[in-house]
C-alpha cells in the first residue's frame, strides 16, 4: 500500500512538473503583444528624448503590428513619469524612455516613489550622445575662453536653463562652473523645449541639450552652437569641445528603454531583439548621425551593468558638486 501512495504522489509531482514545463513554455511563445505599447516619454514635448523616441518607435509599432503611442509626463526631473512605469502592469504593454537622470535622482531626492534599480528592468541602451552648448545669438563671445573670462568677471550674471534637478544638464552646467571656476546660475524649467524656446527668445543666456534640438535655433539664428562636452569637433559645422579650453572635460548623456520589474524575459529579450534590428538599419544609422548621436541598442544584461556603473558615476559627480539630496 504504502509502495502505491508513493508511485501515485511521484505521479503527481511529475505530471505538476509537466504542466508547469507546458506553461512556460506557453509563456515563452505568448504573443507580444496583444495591445497597443504605451510609450512614457518623461519630459515635456521637444527635447532630445522626444527626437530619439520617434527614430525608433514608428519602427517599433510596424514589426510589432501594434500601435506605439507615446505619452509626455513632464514633472520633477523625469521621477512623474518613471513612477507611472514602475506602478504600471509588468507585461511590456508600457515602457519608458529615460535619460541618464534616472542614475541622478537617487543621490537627489531625498524621497522617491519607487527604487532604483530595483523597480525596473532595464531592456536596453538606446544612445549615447553629447550636449551641446547653445548660446543666445545676442552674446558677443567667440570662444569659449571669452565666455569663461566674462563668467569670471562678472560671477552669476549668465544664466543657464536647464530641465530641472538631476537633468543630465543641470549636471553638465555645474561640471562646467566647477572645472572652469565660474559661476553661470541655472534657471530650472519643465523641460527641454521649455529652457531652450527661454534661450532662443532672449530670455536665458545659454542652454545644454542634444544637437538635434538646439539645431532649429541655430538655424533660425536665435541661437549659436557654441560648443559641446564630447571630444574632438562634432558634426559637420565642427562645434569644438570644451575639453579644447578646458583638457578632460566630458559628459555624456545616455537614453535607455525600460520597463517595470517583473516583466517576463520573454518579452524583453522579444523587445530587445527587436531594437537591434532596428538600429542595425541603415536608415536607423543616418537618422541617428543626423543627430550626431551614436546609436548602441544594447542588451538587457549590458543595460543593467551600464545603470550600475552611472549610478556610481553619478553619485560621485554629484557629491563633487556639492548637491544634497532634498
Amino acid at each position: 500500500m504504502g509502495k502505491i501512495i508513493r508511485k501515485l504522489r511521484l505521479a503527481a509531482i511529475f505530471a505538476m512538473a509537466s504542466a508547469f514545463s507546458v506553461a512556460g513554455a506557453f509563456a515563452q511563445n505568448a504573443p507580444y503583444p496583444t495591445k497597443p505599447i504605451k510609450l512614457i516619454i518623461p519630459y515635456a514635448p521637444g527635447g532630445g528624448t522626444d527626437a530619439v523616441a520617434a527614430v525608433f518607435s514608428d519602427k517599433l509599432a510596424r514589426k510589432f503590428g501594434q500601435p506605439v503611442v507615446k505619452e509626455n509626463h513632464a514633472g520633477s526631473n523625469s521621477v512623474l513619469g518613471t513612477a507611472l512605469l514602475a506602478d504600471a502592469a509588468p507585461d511590456g504593454h508600457t515602457l519608458l524612455v529615460v535619460t541618464g537622470a534616472i542614475a541622478n535622482n537617487p543621490f537627489l531626492y531625498a524621497k522617491l516613489p519607487y527604487k532604483t534599480p530595483e523597480s525596473f528592468v532595464p531592456v536596453s541602451i538606446l544612445t549615447t550622445y553629447p550636449f551641446v552648448l547653445g548660446i543666445r545669438s545676442g552674446l558677443p563671445f567667440k570662444n569659449m575662453q571669452e565666455l569663461i573670462d566674462y563668467a569670471k568677471a562678472n560671477p552669476g550674471k549668465l544664466t543657464a536653463g536647464t530641465p530641472g534637478r538631476g537633468a543630465g544638464a543641470q549636471l553638465a552646467l555645474g561640471l562646467l562652473n566647477k572645472s572652469a571656476g565660474i559661476q553661470i546660475r541655472e534657471i530650472p524649467f519643465k523641460g527641454a523645449g521649455d529652457s531652450l524656446n527661454n534661450v532662443a527668445g532672449g530670455f536665458v543666456d545659454m542652454v545644454f541639450s542634444g544637437y538635434e534640438t538646439v539645431r532649429p535655433f541655430v538655424e533660425s539664428g536665435k541661437m549659436k552652437a557654441f560648443a559641446h562636452t564630447g571630444t574632438g569637433a562634432l558634426g559637420n559645422e565642427k562645434i569644438p569641445a570644451i575639453a579644447d579650453t578646458i583638457p578632460g572635460f566630458e559628459y555624456q548623456n545616455w537614453l535607455a528603454l525600460i520597463a517595470p520589474a517583473g516583466t517576463p524575459a520573454a518579452v524583453t529579450d522579444k523587445l530587445n531583439g527587436t531594437l537591434k534590428e532596428i538600429f542595425a538599419e541603415q536608415d536607423t544609422k543616418d537618422r541617428l548621425a543626423g543627430q550626431n548621436i551614436m546609436g548602441i541598442a544594447s542588451s538587457s544584461t549590458e543595460a543593467k551593468s551600464y545603470l550600475a556603473k552611472e549610478m556610481t558615476t553619478s553619485k560621485a559627480v554629484i557629491e563633487s558638486m556639492g548637491l544634497k539630496p532634498e
